[in-house]
């Protein structure tokens, strides 16, 4: 049972972790969006916010798998 709710628990701290980090990339993504003409590194910073989004997104769903 301990175990059980230590498992709650982490996921309960992963899960508010992630939300914060998806906040933080909408904040950057929007700022990127509302300017025009983007430098190589501003575009190069946009496609890792991306797949880092893909991976909360695969993260998410494994989740959901081992929570099942």
């Amino acid at each position: 049972m301990i175990a059980v709710m230590m498992d709650a628990n982490y996921i309960s701290e992963r899960l508010s972790s992630l939300k914060n980090e998806m906040s933080d990339l909408r904040v950057a993504n929007a700022r990127y969006w509302n300017r025009n003409g983007h430098t190589t590194v501003e575009r190069s910073a946009s496609a890792l916010r991306h797949d880092r989004l893909v991976e909360i997104r695969l993260e998410l769903a494994d989740m959901m798998k081992r929570c099942a």
